[in-house]
């Protein structure tokens, strides 16, 4: 089975998740996706090599890139954690529009209705996705003059697969038709004397049906509405002890978006004194024909007993970690979950069965072993 536990320690994710939000975006305010398109047609952009810097590394390990089996004449690296792809094989290879803005040292890569806004730190390129700021940075990487990403900016956001062959050094990439939605990013941003609450919630657009368009949407609405009423019910109390003002930060990612499914995991931070914060998340995902909301039992309707496959394997790889509890038995009635690539992503709550720096354990099974197809999953 695959399976995996969730590397980013939970404090560590609140700190940046509190960061990123805090300072919208990086460098100002955080873009709209009605902005994001004409900054990717147009306005002040230069080639690639624009922002790139040679360095001074010792050579490094290529990694040969195809696409849907046929190499690319250009290669990827390996990186000191995922393997690089050099933004110039993202445009010419796999046809995905790239522009650099000079003034802003910023690039925008776009595949339909899809902006990712990266921005080259020192720790790596910072992502803003359709106006949502991403928790963590993508290793980022200048050599001879030419930029490198993460090959995940495209998994975790432009609708492609990857399968990576160690012995082959070989990363093979597939694209898959995105659903022809658009999401868009909606900012809430109080300041009160007690706290600072923001939140950037997702809504769609350009959905077939409008009624499942308003379903969805008002979903969302809720879920934002919903943390937003509970932080303001946390300040009644005053400031915390040690005179800091309260934090309630949220925001989103959009997981899967293809075959008439959309899933999206929304985050959300609330800092209410103590040692450290208390982050939160939850899975969503919506099956676009009828706007309903589908519990992991009705996206794995065709197993049934699903269960038999993911219990025994979660339970072994926890009895594996360092620090296990103890206790765990099975992902219960109403596991939660989201999809991403090819599959699964069944998430644990926070500190049940781990300690609290271990954040939230994921798991992920493809479908091909549950047994399931993506496709079948809308009908």
């Amino acid at each position: 089975m695959t399976t995996r536990i969730s590397k980013v320690m939970a404090a560590a994710l609140a700190v940046v998740l509190l960061a990123v939000i805090t300072i919208s975006g990086l460098e100002g305010s955080v873009p709209s996706l009605a902005a994001a398109p004409d900054q990717i047609t147009g306005g002040p952009t230069t080639s690639l090599q624009g922002a790139a810097v040679r360095n001074a590394d010792q050579e490094p390990a290529y990694v040969q890139i195809t696409l849907k089996g046929k190499p690319l004449k250009l290669q990827g690296i390996q990186g000191q954690q995922d393997v690089l792809v050099p933004l110039e094989l993202i445009e010419r290879g796999l046809k995905v529009k790239v522009k650099y803005d000079k003034g802003s040292n910023r690039y925008f890569l776009r595949r339909d209705h899809v902006v990712v806004q990266l921005t080259p730190k020192e720790d790596g390129a910072w992502a803003v996705v359709n106006g949502s700021t991403q928790v963590l940075p993508y290793e980022w990487k200048e050599l001879n003059g030419q930029p490198y990403v993460s090959f995940k900016v495209l998994t975790d956001h432009l609708g492609f697969t990857s399968t990576y062959d160690a012995s082959k050094k070989t990363l093979d990439l597939v694209p898959h038709k995105l659903n022809n939605i658009r999401v868009t990013t909606r900012v809430v941003d109080k300041s009160i004397p007690e706290a600072t609450i923001k939140v950037e919630y997702p809504q769609v657009g350009e959905l077939k049906n409008k009624n499942a368009e308003r379903k969805i949407n008002g979903i969302l609405q809720s879920k934002t509405d919903e943390f937003i009423k509970q932080s303001l019910q946390e300040t009644k109390a005053g400031p915390p002890v040690s005179g800091h003002t309260y934090q309630f930060l949220g925001n989103y990612t959009v997981t899967f978006n293809r075959d008439g499914l959309l899933s999206i995991l929304l985050q959300y931070y609330s800092y209410t004194g103590g040692a450290h914060g208390n982050p939160t998340r939850e899975g969503l995902t919506f099956r676009l024909s009828e706007g309903k909301l589908l519990t992991l039992d009705e996206v794995l309707k065709d197993n049934p007993d699903y269960r038999k496959i993911v219990d025994p394997a979660i339970a072994k790889q926890l009895e594996a970690t360092e620090g296990y509890f103890g206790g765990f038995k099975t992902v219960g009635k109403n596991p939660s979950y989201y999809l991403k690539n090819d599959g699964v992503v069944i998430f644990l709550p926070l500190y049940e069965y781990l300690p609290y720096v271990n954040g939230f354990p994921e798991f992920y099974f493809p479908f091909s072993e549950l047994g399931v197809k993506a496709s079948k999953i809308a009908k």
